[in-house]
Order: C-alpha cells, then structure tokens, then sequence
C-alpha cells in the first residue's frame, strides 16, 4: 500500500463508517474525530539531540483545535510535554544554542503573545504586549533578537459620517468600506483593512520595534543573516491590484530600517533562506509565463553578484519549502508528487536525491497533501510522517539513515477500529495521451461481491 497524506482517506472512512449498510462497531464513528492527535510543526534542536512539536487534538466541549507543546529525544526516549493544558501553546523554535524556545501561547483571556521558556529550569517569560497574534517566529544567530511579523490595522476608509445613535439603541452594523487588495479570502471571507509588517524584540524582553512600514503587506518566511544585522523577507511592494501575485526578495538593515530590493525578475519570489556562510540566499520562485500554473523552483540568489541561479530546472513538481542543513553545500526540499509529500536532498550543483516520500499531513480540515520539517546543523531531519489511515506522526530520519517513527498518538483509537484498504490507481486520459492518477479508498470490511456508492472528490485543475 502505497503511502500519502492520510487525511483524505480518514475522512472518506468516516463517512463510509456511518452509512447505514455494513456499520459495525469497529468502523471509524464520526465522534472519533475528537480523539484523534495529529504531530505538527516539528522543530529539531540545533544539535539534533531533541524535538519540540505540535500536538494537536480537537476539543469536544468547544468544537475547537487545542494545541500543546511536547518534547522527545531524537532516539524517542523521554517523550513527554513541555506546555500542555486548554490554553493553545504553537509555534515553537529553539534558540541557536539550543537553551531556549520561543512559542506562542493564547492561554488565558488574552490573544496569542510571544513568549520564551529556558530548557532547563523551566522558567518562562512573556516577551510581548501585542494587538495581534505574532507569526513567523525567527531566532537571530546571536540569540539576542527574536523577529516575528504582525498584521497592522490601517484607518478603514469611510463613505459618510454616520449619524449619533439613541442613548441605549441597538443598530445594525454599520456599512464597511474597502478599497485594498486582496478584500476577502477563503474561509475568513472580508478581511481587515491592514497590512502584515515585519517586527523584531529583544529576546529577554522589551519593546518590539516595527521593521517595514508602507500600504505593503511583508513576512511570509523570515531568515536572518549569518551576522544578525539583516532581515530577508518577500514583499509586493508595487500595485497588488495591478499585480496581485507579484513579490520579490528584500533585505533590512536591522538597525536603520533600510531596505534593500534584491530579486527583480517577473514573477513570485517567496520563502528566502539564508545560507550559513551568508554569501547566498535560497529561495522559492516563478518565471510567470502568463500561464494558469507554474511550477515553484529552488533558486540560489548570489550577493556578491547579484545574479540568480534555477537548481531544479528539470524537476517538474511545485517545490514548497526550502531549508538550508548545516552546510552552505546542501539544502533541503519538500515537493508532493502523485499525491505523496516528498522531502528531498538537494545539492548545490542542483543534484536530487529523495530522502522520504511519507511525510504526513499537516492540515486536518482538507485533504490535501502537505507535511513539515525542520533540519539540525548535523543534516537530522524531524518530520511529520502519515499513513493512507493515520494521522501525522513525529519521525526522525538522519542523513543517509532510515526514518524511524517516534510518536504513537493514535495506536489506542486505532486498535479497535477497522480501516478500508487504499489503493493508488491510474488511468489514461479521454483527450491526450496523459496519465491521470489518484487513490481510492474501499469501504471496511469491503466485499468485492457487492457493489457500493462511489464519492468522487476532484482535486487539482489547477482551478479545481
């Protein structure tokens, strides 16, 4: 059996468990939903001696996600959590000495702040006192800065003063106006008037200082440099309505704010990683064609000449992530390739050699193909590791070794439910002469005698 993101399947069983035809007490209920644990967001320690992660459970009573934070050896001794109870605790990352973590935490009637825990004594500081919720979480190299980026509210436009409501009346909401872009997105619908900056905060604590400022949104993926006096990030700084896919490479100058634009070619450039030797950047970019789809590629930005170079020329997958071992020589990738997240050593002559093509989801409302990772100095990785019928697990796997599987969150849910068998399965397209692939997951206790209701979920397109 071939192995993919195991979502997909877990939601089809799901449903197939409770048809009213064959439903057996071993079949998945829908209530098992909430008892299962997902491994997430795993980050190995500079040594590649331990692992924080994510782990993930949905809460019965609310109907709502409830993250912890848990800690294991790489050789999976000493498995046990660091922050753990109703409050949400994310977003971990250790310091470069490996001493620290920085996480974020919602716990108690405030919005998620920053906050740093020492690994040793336990001790834990809240860094911030934000108006909203930090994202990508970044060490500097020197240990002494922690860069995060924020989402800033901008002054909504307004059509006409309203008038003063009656002491007491309860009026309907009044109208909002917009006049940025993008306006809404999936699932949160219309947005805030506002743009994401980049921001930077003493590590033991103090006042967080703004970076970026401008009607721009900048962040995604933070990297220092080797010397911790820069920032890279990718930002559309120039008409997102003209261009709303548009982004290049940028450096800050942490002490003066400047900002200095390095990539300038026609097309998205995101996700930047500074190489540890700081003399080139790794990143993810698009040469837009002007075509529905375009495949994402590793390139390595040069900064003593400015030039980019395309190292997966000849790969035709979309990369997703890029991240630098402990050597300037290697990185390494992730890709989904026929429905199976792939994580992929990649040389810097463009040489590609698979490591695991087994990571497991990250997400658990979609079925679709995701995973995580994160690299030690030595070139360990920790990953989040799935089944076609298994939510992610936690995985380690060194350079030129085997993976190993560290986590069991499910074994106890699983060991009293029955799975259907998934198959991968391929077939010539009608126009052209294109294969087409996809799985099928077949009912629990599936009797090849009968026949049963197909659910045909279309994914891809790339307009779905």
């Amino acid at each position: 059996m071939t192995r993919f993101s195991g979502l997909l399947a877990i939601l089809v069983l799901a449903a197939s468990a409770n048809a009213e035809s064959g439903d057996s007490e071993r079949h998945l209920k829908n209530l098992d939903v909430f008892d299962m644990e997902w491994a997430l967001n795993p980050q190995i320690s500079p040594d590649g001696r331990r692992i924080a992660y994510t782990r993930l459970t949905l809460d019965i009573m609310k109907d709502r996600p409830l993250s912890n934070i848990w800690i294991v050896n790489a050789d999976g001794s000493d498995h046990r959590p660091v922050l753990s109870g109703t409050g949400s605790y994310s977003n971990v990352r250790w310091s470069p000495d490996g001493e620290r973590i920085a996480y974020t935490s919602s716990a108690g009637e405030r919005g998620a702040e920053l906050f740093v825990r020492w690994m040793d004594t336990g001790q834990t500081a809240l860094l911030s006192n934000l108006p909203e919720s930090p994202g990508s979480i970044t060490w500097s190299p020197d240990g002494k800065t922690i860069a995060f980026q924020m989402f800033v509210e901008d002054k909504p436009l307004s059509l006409a003063k309203p008038p003063a409501k009656p002491e007491g009346a309860e009026w309907a909401a009044p109208v909002k106006a917009i006049n940025t872009y993008p306006y809404r997105r999936d699932g949160p619908g219309y947005i805030d008037v506002g743009f994401t900056h980049v921001f930077v905060i003493p590590a033991d604590g103090g006042t967080p200082r703004q970076l970026t400022d401008g009607d721009h949104d900048h962040g995604g993926v933070l990297s220092w440099s080797p010397d911790s006096k820069s920032i890279v990030f990718s930002a559309n700084r120039g008409d997102p309505i003209e261009d709303p896919f548009e982004s290049e490479l940028w450096l800050v100058d942490v002490a003066s704010g400047e900002l200095t634009q390095l990539t300038t070619k026609d097309g998205p450039d995101v996700a930047p990683q500074f190489a540890p030797d700081g003399k080139s950047i790794a990143y993810l970019g698009i040469v837009d064609k002007r075509m529905g789809y375009h495949n994402a590629h590793v390139y390595r930005y040069d900064i003593a000449s400015g030039e980019s170079e395309n190292l997966t020329p000849d790969l035709d997958r979309s990369v997703n992530e890029v991240r630098f071992t402990g050597s300037p020589g290697r990185m390494v990738i992730r890709y989904v390739d026929r429905g199976k997240t792939t994580i992929a050593s990649l040389a810097s002559n463009g040489r590609l050699q698979t490591v695991v093509d087994d990571a497991g989801s990250a997400s658990f409302g979609r079925p679709y193909a995701s995973g995580s990772f994160s690299v030690s100095n030595n070139g360990t990785i920790a990953y989040t590791r799935g089944t076609p019928t298994r939510p992610a697990e936690l995985a380690v796997v060194s350079r030129n070794g085997k993976p190993r599987t560290l986590t069991s969150l499910n074994d106890d849910l699983f060991a009293r439910r029955t799975t259907g068998a998934v198959e991968e399965v391929t077939w010539m397209s009608s126009v052209g002469d294109y294969e087409v692939q996809g799985w099928l997951v077949k009912p629990p206790d599936f009797d090849p005698g009968k026949q049963y209701p197909l659910i045909l979920e279309i994914h891809g397109g790339p307009f779905a």
